[in-house]
């Protein structure tokens, strides 16, 4: 009689471990092509935007250095080289009206807008 119930108690544990094995055989790849999918659309869209950066330099080598190249300090300033000292500064008196502390404007904000102007009159002066 134990005998019986020995075997039926290792049927119902081996039938459990076979159920497991199929889950895990019949998962795993299930769950590597769900993520080789996910994988191959994420590197089709970064393959689109460098493809469009490729183009775009591309179209930019045929044009001049000095219409392409807009230091980011400059585009800060709605600028782009070439530009003048005079256009750097009448657009930072533009921003510091809106962004002073006294006319109610963010310390920080206002910190940060200084110091792109220093560093657009220094990359002016370097270039």
């Amino acid at each position: 009689m134990w005998l019986l119930a020995a075997i039926h108690w290792l049927d119902g544990l081996d039938a459990l471990l076979i159920a497991i094995y199929l889950a895990a055989v019949i998962a795993l790849p299930a769950a590597g092509y769900v993520y080789l999918v996910i994988d191959v659309r994420a590197y089709l869209r970064r393959l689109r935007g460098v493809l469009v950066r490729l183009y775009s330099y591309e179209a930019a080598r045929r044009l001049p250095d000095w219409a392409v190249h807009s230091p980011r300090v400059l585009a800060t300033f709605d600028l782009a080289m070439p530009c003048t000292e005079e256009d750097i500064l009448k657009a930072y008196r533009e921003r510091v009206k809106r962004l002073h502390p006294d006319r109610g404007g963010d310390r920080k904000q206002f910190l940060r807008l200084q110091a792109q102007f220093e560093a657009a009159l220094r990359q002016l002066r370097d270039s």
